[in-house]
């Protein structure tokens, strides 16, 4: 395998050069692995996390994740220091007023992703009101996206299998610019038909996920915007405009349009300028 691997490479790359061997490699190093398989989770996480975020989580020793991943023909760098990007954000946290108490346990005891709820509970938060999250193990992956949102935070592990993180916004949590989901953009069917004849119909790969049930819409997407590059486009046809969608999206660099066709039919046209 040519890829050379070091803390900071996501889990992602990894499952990209061959997913199954991988994620049995993983089990066998650490059952907590298995949270792998489901592919709920792991399309919708392993995007975010890396080696060193993925070890953290799992109580795993990173040397160790490393050797097992050398057995299986992955190239380790030898450095294996660690780069916490997030950690010196705790020192700015801010304690709020009150809390926002939600437990995401039983949604995980369920193989279930709880990240909609999280975001309904942070569009829920009053000024002066942060986010208290019930949590199995330390939710690195909402930590970096809330950091990136403006959040602080700070991580309590008072027992096993138990964490709590407490999430603050300095100033006004209603600040619009941190406001989760986002205001849904107006659909602009001009434009949309104008940006559609620049893409040759080869370059263009169409996607219907209007049969789909929330929130696997989201990830048959997900699944397709890595190989857009410059010159092609992903067409969606959906049911409305996905706005836990957009904030992945625009970090990936990509631009997007919605045209209204009717009632609960929205064409979408995603691409890199």
């Amino acid at each position: 395998m040519e890829l050379t691997i070091n803390p900071q490479t996501k889990i992602s790359q990894l499952l990209e050069i061959d997913r199954d061997l991988v994620i049995k490699t993983l089990i066998g190093l650490n059952k907590k692995f298995s949270r792998l398989k489901n592919p709920l989770l792991r399309n919708l996480l392993v995007k975010r996390v890396s080696i060193a975020d993925a070890c953290k989580i799992s109580n795993t020793e990173i040397a160790d994740f490393m050797w097992s991943m050398k057995q299986i023909g992955f190239k380790v760098t030898d450095d294996t220091s660690v780069e916490n990007n997030i950690a010196v954000l705790t020192a700015a946290f801010q304690e709020p007023l009150d809390y926002l108490e939600l437990d995401v346990r039983p949604v995980l005891a369920q193989d279930k992703d709880p990240l909609k709820e999280i975001l309904a509970a942070i569009k829920k938060l009053e000024e002066g009101q942060g986010l208290k999250l019930v949590n199995a193990f330390e939710p690195l992956p909402l930590i970096h996206l809330l950091v990136d949102k403006g959040f602080s935070f700070r991580v309590e592990h008072p027992e096993p299998n138990l964490v709590i993180a407490y999430f603050s916004k300095a100033g006004s949590i209603a600040d619009e610019t941190v406001t989760i989901p986002l205001t849904v953009p107006a659909a602009d069917n001009d434009q949309f038909d104008r940006l559609l004849k620049r893409f040759d119909e080869h370059r263009i790969i169409f996607l219907d996920v209007r049969h789909l049930e929330m929130p696997k819409p989201m990830l048959a997407i997900l699944e397709q915007t890595p190989s857009l590059v410059a010159g092609s486009a992903l067409f969606v046809y959906h049911k409305k405009i996905p706005v836990y969608l957009l904030p992945e999206l625009e970090k990936q660099g990509l631009t997007y349009v919605f045209k209204t066709i009717g009632p609960a039919d929205i064409n979408m046209l995603i691409y890199k300028k």
